[in-house]
Parts: C-alpha cells; structure tokens; sequence
C-alpha cells in the first residue's frame, strides 16, 4: 500500500513538473524537493514500528540496544547521503554529490569500527566466559 502511494505521488510530481517547468524552470526544483522530503516523511513513518519491534526484540534477548543504534545510524547515514547526492545531481552539482557520497562513506566507516569494536567484545565475553 506504501509503495502505491508513493507511486502516485511520483507520477503527480512528474506530471506537476512538466507543466510547471513550462513556465518557470526554478518550480521544477521545488517540487522534486518537496516529494523528495514528503517520500522520506512516509517511510519514515512506517519505518517507525519496525524499529520498535526491533527494539523490544533487543530487550527481550537481553542484548544492549547499542548495537541496534549503531547500525542504525550507518543505514541512515548511507541513505541520506544517498538522497542528497541524488538531489545534487538533480540541480546539476555533481561534484558537490560525489563530496556528499565521499563524507557518507567516511562517517560509515568511523561508525563501523564502533561496531566491530562492539562485536569483538562480544566473541571475547563468550570465549572467557
């Protein structure tokens, strides 16, 4: 049902830029942002529960939510990264996109090494007991 909406969304917002665009090119911009923000709005949303379920499953096992966090954090990072780059591109600043793509992996890799750290902390308490 998610994706139908935003399928519908898309074909209004393209159908809304070819007429617009007719007559003034900068309201093209401003749609494809503003569909870009309402699309990440809606998964948001839904994305939401899944989380919470994610998060009780954590308590649950007695597993620190640390992890769950972290990897949060990457995901999200590589997908906002990925939606500002995509929108650079769109207003023809593909270079400042590719320094956008660049910095996102960096953080990536910064957060990945808390997440090994996590995980080798982990084998250590099950190997020593």
């Amino acid at each position: 049902m998610l994706l139908a909406k935003i399928i519908f969304i898309a074909v209004i917002t393209v159908i809304l830029g070819i007429t617009i665009s007719n007559f003034n090119k900068e309201f093209k911009v401003y749609i494809t942002v503003i569909f870009g923000i309402l699309v990440m709005f809606m998964l948001f949303i839904e994305l939401k529960a899944y989380i919470e379920e994610f998060t009780n499953i954590f308590i649950r096992y007695n597993i620190r939510i640390e992890y769950f966090t972290t990897i949060l954090k990457i995901v999200g990072i590589a997908y906002l990264c990925d939606f500002i780059s995509l929108l650079c591109k769109d207003l023809n600043y593909e270079s400042v996109g590719k320094k956008v793509e660049i910095a996102g992996k960096l953080i990536i890799l910064i957060y990945s090494i808390d997440v090994i750290k996590i995980f080798l902390d982990q084998i250590l308490m099950l190997v020593n007991g």
